[in-house]
């Protein structure tokens, strides 16, 4: 039997932690010139952490469109915008002139284009998503409905930009400007696996996969209104808490902290959606060997590969077995060239995949027989050993 290659795998879970950079203000409507006017200014932003160390936010997960639709207290349409962006930004600056003394629903969107069939519309399920939301002129009602309703099956290949949704309750005073900061959640979760290798030969891993996925999303969380939510919460909503855990992140996390930040469990899928996929990336990836100094250990370096693998995976929800406050559970497989079985391994600690979650995987590879998983959500930092979870490869 071959010796097992793989020792370690560190799982770090995040909220996109990756800093966001500011785009130019533009103001779409100038500001009242009249006292007795209304208007709204719309600070928006996509959710990521400032962890330290952390690149530059892709180009893909930023904003290159926003649309905007504002609803008057009776569900009709006051305002329906869509604004093509000058390249790709993660802040977007929009002021409108709205309706005073009332209380809106404020929904935004951002690469909409990204979405070539939307599902679970009225009329017929060939729409894109941009003539979805083109339908509902000013003054029309029945949005709210529609678009809670309305499930896609994402596409993520060759760097297409990802759905962004959020949604908004604000009470517009009689006169003056509202200024607002609002975010827009990204529907997708994020994987990147970093490897490691110890050995002084380099490692060919021949297929990654991961299960089980689902293969459809809403546009729109579906976040249940229920206690364990509301507990979690704290009296925020779901995406000022998911703010608060994304900018909570560092470096210098650690497991209990993020086990007190609490994982988002309560949530739903379409139920047209098919919740057991599997992802394969099948491109080899190479890992170089180990450069090891004998007489000064601590300038040994692990070899790793250039080319870090990258995915996105729609928002899943695969329970766990015997779990009973919603818990989930996702398998992770390693095919390595010379290697007879394949390596199979449940992320523990995973415990959900919410919209917007990014897991970091760090594969360490030694000459052993031993398989340590230790998981350390929000963080890069090495749990202490009682954190550690042994499980021999079987």
């Amino acid at each position: 039997m071959k010796p097992n290659i793989i020792h370690s795998i560190v799982v770090c879970l995040t909220a996109f932690t990756l800093p966001f950079m500011v785009a130019c203000n533009s103001q779409e409507e100038s500001l009242p010139d009249n006292v007795t006017e209304a208007a709204l200014f719309l600070n928006i932003e996509t959710i990521e952490a400032t962890r330290a160390g952390v690149e530059t936010l892709p180009s893909n997960e930023k904003m290159h469109s926003v649309r905007v639709i504002i609803l008057h207290p009776d569900g009709t349409v006051e305002h329906n915008k869509f604004y093509a962006l000058d390249g790709a930004q993660a802040q977007k600056y929009i002021l409108l002139k709205v309706k005073p003394d009332e209380s809106k629903k404020i929904y935004l969107f951002a690469n909409e284009e990204s979405v070539s069939k939307v599902e679970g519309v009225t009329g017929g399920n060939n729409k894109t998503l941009s003539a979805f939301f083109d339908s509902y002129a000013d003054g029309k009602s029945g949005f709210e409905d529609a678009v809670n309703g309305l499930y896609f099956s994402p596409d993520y290949s060759e760097g297409k930009n990802i759905p962004m949704s959020s949604m908004y309750e604000i009470d517009i005073p009689q006169k003056g400007v509202t200024e607002k900061d609002f975010y827009v959640v990204r529907v997708a979760t994020k994987f990147t696996v970093n490897f490691m290798n110890w050995r002084a030969n380099e490692v060919c891993v021949e297929k990654i996969t991961i299960k089980n996925h689902a293969d459809k999303n809403f546009l729109m969380a579906h976040v249940n209104d229920s206690e364990q939510n509301n507990k979690l919460f704290n009296g925020r909503t779901w995406i000022e808490w998911l703010k608060d855990v994304s900018d909570a992140s560092s470096e210098k996390d650690d497991y209990q902290k993020t086990e007190t930040a609490g994982w988002l469990k309560d949530y739903e899928l379409p139920g047209q959606a098919d919740k057991k996929k599997t992802y394969t990336h099948e491109k080899e990836i190479i890992v170089g060997g180990a450069k090891v100094d004998i007489d000064y250990p601590d300038n040994s370096k692990a070899g790793v590969t250039e080319n870090i693998p990258v995915f996105y995976l729609p928002e899943s929800k695969n329970p766990k077995a015997g779990a009973t406050d919603g818990e989930q559970e996702y398998t992770l497989t390693l095919n390595i060239k010379g290697r007879e079985e394949p390596f199979v391994c449940t992320f523990p600690n995973l415990k959900a995949l919410f919209r917007n979650t990014h897991v970091i995987v760090n594969i360490t590879m030694y000459n052993r027989n031993e398989i340590i998983v230790d998981v350390i959500p929000y963080s890069e930092v090495k749990l202490d050993p009682i954190f550690g979870l042994g499980e021999k490869n079987k």
